[in-house]
């Protein structure tokens, strides 16, 4: 039976594969007009944009549009079937227009057109998280559609080689369509929450189309023969490991971006780099420039605009995630109409990678696109970025670029900044600490006790949530003043834990009491230990542990505090914590990321530690999770009462 089952799912896949790959090997025998090209499609006002598709090689096509005089457009189909019309297209318009494509007596009539602006939605899982999904914008799924808004998806696939059409998937809609409550539910919620604004603002039609694909490349997006001409990117192509994106290099360039590649857009908006951070995070700058330029050359628009968001602090180890996000800034940097969009505080749940509140990032890429692109007065849009620094004594003084009037904290104390001196054992290193950050007007002061002769700065170069913004409230930019890749960032602040005693009430036999530091056994039934990454403010407290068990729920406790504080639990960064988040008043610390380590060597199973605000003798439930590696408690001292 298991031959079998592996028989028809290579049967699957050779079918597939087969489809896929049989749209560009077989000439076109009739007329056939693209899903790029259809009923209820917006077009780019005041410009030339193409009316295209396939037909006979050789053969005549002619194009009537209903807002045009005089004679069809008449052209010809090259050698491979292609046929493209240029046609001027006015300024916006509501009106429905039509266009009409004959190909001897095939006859296509594209209906409810209308004239404004379109916008091209790229990346991977943030840019195709769903508006279904989304707690700020899933509303607008039960109110009245804006008509406005049309919608097109590419159907979140990948082809082996280049694709006539976009890729026919069963339950998917891969056309033009009037926003619609089916449609935009599985539309990218980011895409849709900028181009509602755009709509509201500008008071045009507006066009979008979603191409989008969760844990992707960069190098996937990229055409072949792009990818292949730059040695640095076809070399960064290589360190892909991934088991299902290695040596898929242009394989979502295929499927998603040449379909479509002879429409016209205004610009485009693009939330990618999550997975490069595991491949390329300092090479991902060059590759991002060529993408720009390719794709920009691709659909014939020199200038066009290329908004680019910052990932969101995330588990990523050491300093590559800060790696990724440093590429992205410097390829914002370096290349012409081309912006980051800063979300150090969007991590509504820490260490999430998928910030579930999508608003806020819609709303800074739109305000950038009206003030960028479209000239509007929309006040400050650009973040605040660093401009250069000043050793001042035992501190260094940090300047920025783009703050109209002054900085603010928003919170308790500023956190997220580090400072460095000379690391004694390796001069070629610098050792950072955690520093003390003042604002002072426009400029942040920092100094750490103990650093007499600083050289450098780190602002949330690693996972840490900044929480410094302009007056006019835009997140400051994570930054370096150092160039030194050997050298790591501090660790980002923890608050001191809570003294508190605690009792926990479980079932005899579930838990194992212990002491948490390295080397610690972190689950009774496993090899894996604590390793030396983990939060030392814990260091000699108690921890109570139990066996791990794939796909079975955790066991239930009760947790009692003998004082005020907060009580503690660590679990695995898995959706059922996430979940717990705000839900009976745990809350998540990512600072605290915590690692075990196998016999091996391997460091695995980022653990994070969850707290909850408690007064004396309240009793609160453990939470329950789902996964291999369960929850365990930690606590400075712990009275363990078991039942049976």
């Amino acid at each position: 039976m298991k031959k079998l089952t592996r028989f028809l799912v290579l049967a699957v896949t050779l079918l597939v594969t087969f489809n896929l790959s049989a749209q560009e090997a077989e000439l076109p025998k009739s007329l056939q007009i693209p899903s790029a090209i259809g009923d209820n499609m917006v077009l780019q006002q005041n410009s030339t944009v193409n009316i295209w598709g396939y037909a006979k090689p050789k053969s005549k096509v002619t194009v009537a549009c209903d807002w045009l005089t005089g004679k069809p457009i008449t052209v010809k189909a090259d050698a491979e079937g292609v046929w493209i019309a240029p046609v001027a297209v006015p300024a916006a318009s509501f009106d429905p227009h039509s266009v009409t494509i004959k190909n001897g007596k095939e006859v296509v009539t594209l209906n409810n057109i209308l004239f404004g602006e379109v916008w091209l939605c790229a990346g991977q899982s943030n840019m195709e998280w769903p508006v279904r999904k989304t707690p700020d914008m899933k509303g607008d799924l039960n109110g009245e559609m804006n008509t406005a808004i049309r919608l097109l998806c590419t159907g979140r696939i990948e082809a082996e080689t280049p694709q006539r059409d976009i890729p026919v998937q069963e339950g998917k809609n891969t056309k033009w369509a009037v926003c619609n409550p089916t449609d935009l539910a599985e539309f990218s919620a980011v895409g849709y929450g900028f181009g509602k604004e755009l709509q509201k603002e500008l008071g045009v039609p507006i066009g979008l189309v979603d191409a989008s694909y969760g844990g992707t490349y960069l190098e996937g997006w990229l055409k072949k023969e792009v990818l292949e001409a730059d040695p640095k990117v076809a070399k960064d192509a290589t360190k892909i490991k991934h088991k299902k994106w290695a040596g898929k290099d242009s394989w979502l360039y295929n499927a998603n971006i040449y379909p479509i590649r002879h429409n016209s857009f205004a610009g485009v908006i693009w939330y990618q780099g999550c997975a490069n951070v595991s491949s390329s995070p300092r090479g991902y700058a060059h590759g991002l420039e060529v993408l720009v330029n390719s794709w920009r050359e691709e659909f014939e628009n020199p200038t066009m605009p290329f908004y680019i968001v910052q990932l969101v602090p995330h588990t990523y180890s050491g300093i590559k995630g800060a790696q990724l996000r440093e590429s992205q800034q410097k390829a914002a940097d370096k290349i012409d109409h081309c912006e980051v969009i800063g979300t150090m505080d969007q991590n509504y749940i820490p260490g999430d990678i998928h910030p579930r509140y999508k608003a806020d990032v819609a709303h800074r890429l739109a305000q950038t696109a009206l003030g960028e692109h479209y000239g509007k007065n929309v006040g400050t849009y650009r973040n605040p970025s660093y401009k250069s620094m000043a050793v001042e004594g035992n501190s260094i003084r940090i300047r920025l670029n783009n703050v109209p009037s002054s900085l603010v904290c928003k919170g308790e104390s500023i956190n997220g900044f580090q400072i460095g001196s000379v690391d004694p054992a390796n001069e070629k290193r610098i050792k950072f600490v955690l520093a003390k950050a003042v604002i002072e007007g426009k400029e942040i002061v920092v100094s750490a006790q103990g650093v007499t002769n600083p050289v450098a700065v780190r602002y949330c170069f690693n996972e840490d949530v900044g929480n410094i913004f302009t007056a006019e409230g835009l997140p400051v930019l994570p930054f370096r003043t150092d160039k030194n890749n050997a050298s790591l960032s501090a660790r980002p602040h923890v608050d001191a834990p809570s003294q508190i005693s605690i009792k926990v009430e479980a079932k005899k036999g579930y838990f194992t009491r212990s002491e948490f530091k390295e080397g610690a056994h972190m689950w009774p039934n496993l090899k894996q230990k604590l390793s030396d990454v983990y939060p030392k403010e814990y260091e000699g407290f108690q921890m109570l542990t139990a066996k791990s068990v794939k796909k079975k729920k955790t066991g239930a406790a009760k947790i009692t505090a003998n004082g005020d504080g907060r009580v503690y639990c660590l679990a695995r960064s898995t959706n059922d914590i996430y979940k717990y988040h705000d839900k009976q008043g745990w809350k998540l610390i990512i600072p605290t990321e915590t690692r075990a380590i196998t016999p091996e060597g391997k460091k695995i199973a980022a653990q994070f530690i969850c707290y909850r605000d408690v007064k004396a003798g309240e009793t609160v439930n453990l939470p329950r999770v789902t996964d291999h590696y369960s929850i365990f408690v930690v606590a400075k001292e712990i009275e363990l009462v078991e039942f049976e």
